[in-house]
């Protein structure tokens, strides 16, 4: 039977002391465990600063579309406006013109009446369009969009560990 102690023991290179080749194994381990360490920490350093980037972005983003959406809203309004007081004055003097020039030459009152009308549709028609175009660049989507990618990377990220 072996004894505990010869079970335990460490080959050693003759000539050597029994501390030194574990003492150079040590060090070596420890070494290589702050190599580790410290590459790690510069791979959180620069996560958190690219994390912290993409926030000041989304921050951009945010304040870029709440002066797009203030624009918006402005021409939204001058275009109601428009539409509610100065087209309508400009637009009736038209159609009365235009009325009583249909009906000068034709001498019809259906047909001037329906001239008339399909004008108004068509007016009508094109000043919806407009506002609705106006109207859809109102919003904070890219800003949203950002935000939704970074969360799910960080939730990705967190589920991963």
């Amino acid at each position: 039977m072996q004894c505990k102690e010869a079970a335990q023991a460490t080959a050693q290179a003759p000539g050597t002391a029994p501390g030194a080749a574990q003492s150079d194994a040590d060090k070596t381990v420890l070494q290589s465990a702050v190599n580790q360490i410290s590459e790690m920490a510069a791979l959180s350093w620069s996560v958190s600063e690219r994390y912290a980037e993409q926030i000041k972005l989304s921050g951009q983003t945010a304040k870029a579309e709440l002066k797009l959406t203030g624009r918006s809203l402005t021409v939204a309004a001058g275009l109601i406006v428009c539409l509610g007081a100065g087209m309508v004055l400009m637009w009736f003097s038209l159609l009365l013109a235009l009325g009583y020039v249909i009906f000068h030459f034709s001498g019809s009152v259906l047909l001037s009446s329906a001239v008339l009308m399909v004008l108004q549709l068509a007016v009508l028609y094109w000043c919806w369009r407009s506002l609705d175009y106006v109207l859809s660049q109102v919003g904070f989507g890219e800003t949203w969009r950002q935000l939704k990618r970074l969360l799910l990377k960080a939730e990705g990220a967190s589920d991963a560990d």
